[in-house]
């Protein structure tokens, strides 16, 4: 991952051995990309196959600024293969610019959480997985067709007992994907199509229940937080606020003033 902005860099003609795949956020970066000169703006999608010559230099004064994921040799090609459930050629793009103000704003968010600790291991894969996926589908030259869901009712199931029992750990969707013995993407639909929920939606509940438990018993917040697998206290503060409409500070008084109540 790289987040930079130049003004008067001049890269060289060079190419990468895996998909590169970024967002211009301000400016505009000019490249010479298979026998045409191409301009990438803001708010536009810039991009170059695995293998594929190109170079880079600013087109105004104003130089530009940009997000860009450098991916590992094979690593779209094993996505779209999991997708389709069949062997698929590597994807190629036509390409180096893909003006999708849709996509471009779904990279740009992902590239930036990637630096937010408050966002779960598993949150993050499952989005980069999913934006990935629905990315190649709809600009990749080949024509993928994602493999439709069927009843995984027993694996669904597999996969909310690990959540539930290895919840205060970093869970990641290689360990959902290994225990119920399906790949990632189909886990992520099946999942969603079963249960109405997300793997990480579904993690976060777990844990703000756990919290709630604790709570209940006197813990501290901080304990609680530490207990239940989120980052910090304002990490449970956030995610149990978007469950239950209260931050855990309110929810203790809340159980105080009952208590109290009770007592006399």
């Amino acid at each position: 991952m790289l987040h930079a902005a130049y003004r008067k860099q001049i890269f060289s003609p060079h190419f990468h051995e895996g998909h590169v795949i970024g967002v211009i956020e301000k400016g505009c970066l000019g490249f010479d990309y298979r026998g045409e000169r191409v301009v990438a703006g803001a708010g536009e999608i810039n991009m170059a196959d695995p293998g594929e010559v190109h170079n880079g230099f600013a087109v105004s004064e104003e130089g530009w600024q940009y997000r860009m994921f450098y991916l590992k040799p094979g690593q779209l090609d094993r996505i779209l293969n999991e997708c389709c459930d069949q062997k698929i050629p590597m994807p190629f793009f036509k390409k180096g610019v893909i003006r999708d103000p849709g996509f471009a704003k779904k990279i740009r968010t992902l590239h930036q959480d990637f630096e937010n600790p408050d966002i779960s291991r598993l949150e993050i894969e499952s989005r980069f997985y999913s934006i990935m996926t629905g990315f190649m589908v709809k600009h990749a030259f080949q024509k993928a067709v994602p493999k439709s869901p069927g009843s995984e009712q027993n694996r669904v199931i597999k996969i909310k007992e690990y959540i539930q029992s290895f919840y205060d750990t970093d869970i990641c969707l290689d360990d959902l994907s290994r225990v119920a013995g399906i790949s990632r993407y189909y886990l992520l639909r099946v999942f969603e199509r079963d249960t109405g929920l997300t793997p990480h939606t579904y993690l976060n509940l777990v844990r703000v229940k756990r919290a709630r438990e604790l709570m209940e018993k006197n813990v501290s917040i901080i304990e609680t937080a530490h207990a239940t697998g989120f980052f910090d206290q304002s990490h449970l503060n956030r995610i149990f606020k978007k469950f239950y409409g209260i931050t855990p500070g309110q929810f203790r008084e809340i159980k105080r003033k009952k208590y109290e109540r009770d007592k006399a």
